[in-house]
């Protein structure tokens, strides 16, 4: 929606600065084909009628053009702002309800009981540039991806990836919010939230990870990688969003930090072989404690 607004306003611009030259052509096609010919004083006289003429339709246009494009601008942020509201109500709601419905798992969890082995569904995806090059080479996502695969593992965790997608029609989300007040409230997180690996009706349902925390089946949770971040970060996640972000300079273990995130992990201070540590880990490990908060969170599910 955000790229069809600016899409939207940017063709409207450009109308309106044709317009204006449009008039200005006018004017002077007048001056030089009617009046040039009419003797003094008749010519200065058709000059500034036309001049007068033209100013006012010419400014009518511009007045009426300004106030689409203000309407237009005005329509699109409505509409992003209760995109906003809903999608992260949704996703709050579905995560508070999650925690609830795990809690006796997640206490059984932490005493050792061990409820079986559990997947963690992610959906790849890879930003383009202008020229429809991936702003991340796949066999590096594939690496990470298997990296992800052997640190969850000690969880007892399953990691799962659809094919890697490649999203060529946007190369502006190359270019990323961060995850800080600026970013989380930027437009192109709302695009970033819709974007998606599986499309169709057959594909979809292979994205869609029940049980949830709600009623229907979510999307499962979405690894997308970027050329960079505004905030200079190598990844980041904000609750309650369903995807993760990754950079072309990311850690071979950053796909399995962001997902620790998604799956409700803090940072670890104290541990440095911790792979929530950071910066500067130098291990992947996982304490009992972790894994139990992963294996309740809502995107690591039974099926």
């Amino acid at each position: 929606m955000a790229r069809v607004c600016r899409e939207i306003q940017e063709r409207i611009e450009e109308t309106r600065e044709e317009a204006r030259e449009e008039c200005r052509n006018v004017s002077r096609t007048i001056t030089e084909t009617i009046c040039s010919w009419m003797p003094w004083p008749f010519s200065e006289l058709c000059n500034l009628v036309s001049r007068v003429i033209t100013e006012v339709v010419c400014n009518t246009i511009w007045v009426i053009i300004t106030i689409v494009s203000w309407v237009t601008r005005v329509v699109c942020e409505t509409i992003f702002i209760i995109d906003w509201i809903i999608t992260h109500l949704i996703g709050i709601i579905e995560w508070l309800v999650n925690r609830i419905i795990t809690f006796p798992e997640w206490v059984i969890c932490q005493i050792g009981v061990n409820t079986g082995r559990k997947n963690f569904r992610i959906c790849p995806i890879v930003i383009a540039d202008a020229a429809g090059n991936p702003v991340v080479p796949l066999p590096d996502i594939q690496d990470q991806i298997n990296e992800a695969v052997r640190i969850y593992n000690q969880c007892n965790i399953n990691v799962i990836a659809s094919p890697i997608t490649v999203v060529t029609d946007r190369p502006h989300l190359a270019n990323a919010p961060g995850c800080d007040a600026g970013g989380y409230f930027g437009e192109d997180r709302i695009e970033l939230e819709h974007l998606s690996c599986c499309q169709g009706f057959t594909r979809v349902r292979t994205c869609l990870r029940f049980p949830s925390g709600l009623l229907w089946p979510r999307h499962v949770l979405k690894a997308i990688w970027v050329d960079n971040l505004s905030s200079g970060h190598l990844g980041c996640y904000m609750l309650p969003e369903s995807y993760i972000l990754m950079t072309a300079n990311a850690r071979l273990d950053t796909l399995a930090h962001e997902m620790g995130h998604a799956g409700d992990l803090l940072h670890e201070d104290d541990d440095n072989n911790n792979l929530m540590f950071t910066p500067g880990r130098s291990g992947s490990n996982l304490t009992n404690s972790q894994c139990c908060t992963l294996r309740t969170s809502r995107f690591v599910t039974i099926l």
